[in-house]
């Protein structure tokens, strides 16, 4: 059985087949407490590897008599190294020296195989009363298109300053995960110690902090991971480890704005697959149309629903020849946003390397994104003006007949 991913208000539990509890019986202790269907894998070995690159709220494993194997070394070290995750032990019997070996190690309950369901129930909620389960998880918006030239970095920071400007003063992240090292870094001007090349060459430790480390303050209150400057110095990054940066991002950040590649690039996909909006921006031309099109028909493949989904129309004016209404028709829905075009505005933004919001306030693309980060978080907060304003992977390898 493949894993999939998680729907983010849900949380994530694995376990190994044979443990002594069904899948059928995990899920019906699980689900009622807010978790989605268990991610079941084959071992002790693989459920270790599940840890360097998820954040499971509980994970159920088998427990070697003594525990004294070399592979249950290696999980007692991934666990630790996530203190977020609880762990309930199966063994076949519970003497003495294996049941300290379990405790010593982080597991927090520790249950005989097979497991009345009674008792998998009763450890289940002993072990979820010690837990500190985030209630508010960030969202994930993602900004793509499947053309270049739409504007799509200058929509993803804009948008991330004004959903960091909002009354409330949320955490904002801004996130790029371009490979082209020329997105956000050039068009706010940075020049961040670490960015995600750093990240990538250590995605088997990632964590909190070395991520949070690696993440550069704007003064404007935007906190950003830019791309690896390097091109080649390191391979981009692998569908788990790009999911592993968001879900660690959405336990620190309120919201979590992503610029794309424009196309399918691994990393791309997670961003597309974990977001909770997709902001697919187009133009009013016949290229771009088309391109949104075929968009959309790769995002039904995906199983993605309608309402995931934001068509954004950028560089909008009186004097486009193809109407609104005409690309509608061609898109086969509704444009939820309308973006003005002030081209010079936003070129002179990149020039002094400043949000479009700095430079110009009085640009009409100002209360016309913020709007947008409006239809996005559904916080009307955000002042008119701006001012106050398994992982997929197997799903998605699938799909594109991409080896995992």
């Amino acid at each position: 059985m493949s894993p999939s991913a998680p729907k983010s208000s849900q949380l994530l539990a694995i376990a190994v087949h044979g443990v002594g509890a069904t899948e059928d019986l995990l899920n019906e202790v699980l689900g009622p407490r807010g978790f989605s269907p268990v991610v079941m894998v084959t071992s002790l070995a693989e459920l270790t590897s599940q840890l360097r690159t998820r954040t499971p709220t509980l994970v159920l494993a088998p427990i070697p008599v003594g525990a004294a194997t070399s592979e249950f070394t290696l999980f007692e070290s991934e666990l630790r190294r996530n203190p977020g995750t609880a762990a309930i032990g199966i063994a076949p019997n519970k003497d003495a020296d294996t049941v300290l070996a379990a405790m010593r190690a982080g597991v927090l309950e520790f249950l005989v195989a097979p497991v009345p369901p009674a008792e998998l129930a009763a450890a289940v909620s002993r072990v979820m009363s010690h837990v500190s389960v985030p209630s508010n998880l960030g969202r994930v918006f993602t900004v793509y298109s499947a053309k270049g030239g739409l504007g799509t970095t200058t929509i993803a920071v804009s948008l991330a300053w004004s959903l960091a400007h909002r009354k409330s003063s949320p955490r904002v992240a801004l996130v790029d995960f371009t490979t082209t090292g020329a997105g956000v870094r050039v068009m706010l001007d940075l020049q961040p110690l670490y960015d995600l090349g750093s990240v990538a060459n250590k995605s088997g430790t990632l964590d909190t902090d070395f991520l949070r480390s690696c993440m550069l303050r704007h003064d404007e209150g935007v906190h950003v991971l830019a791309a690896a400057e390097e091109l080649d110095a390191v391979d981009p990054l692998s569908v788990a480890t790009a999911g592993r940066v968001l879900e660690l991002l959405r336990q620190q950040f309120d919201f979590i704005v992503v610029d794309t590649d424009h196309h399918f690039a691994d990393q791309t996909l997670s961003a597309l697959d974990l977001a909770d909006r997709i902001v697919l921006v187009t133009q009013a031309d016949v290229s771009a149309l088309r391109s949104s099109q075929r968009s959309l028909g790769v995002f039904s493949r995906l199983g993605y629903s309608p309402e995931k989904i934001t068509v954004a129309l950028n560089r909008r004016t009186d004097r486009d020849r193809v109407a609104v209404a005409d690309a509608e028709r061609v898109l086969g829905r509704l444009i939820d946003s309308k973006l003005p075009n002030d081209y010079g505005t936003c070129a002179d933004a990149m020039t002094y390397g400043r949000f479009v919001q700095q430079q110009s306030p009085a640009s009409p693309f100002v209360p016309a994104i913020s709007a947008l980060a409006t239809t996005l978080s559904g916080d009307v907060s955000i002042d008119a003006n701006g001012s106050n304003g398994s992982y997929g992977p197997s799903r998605l390898a699938r799909l594109f007949g991409r080896k995992q």
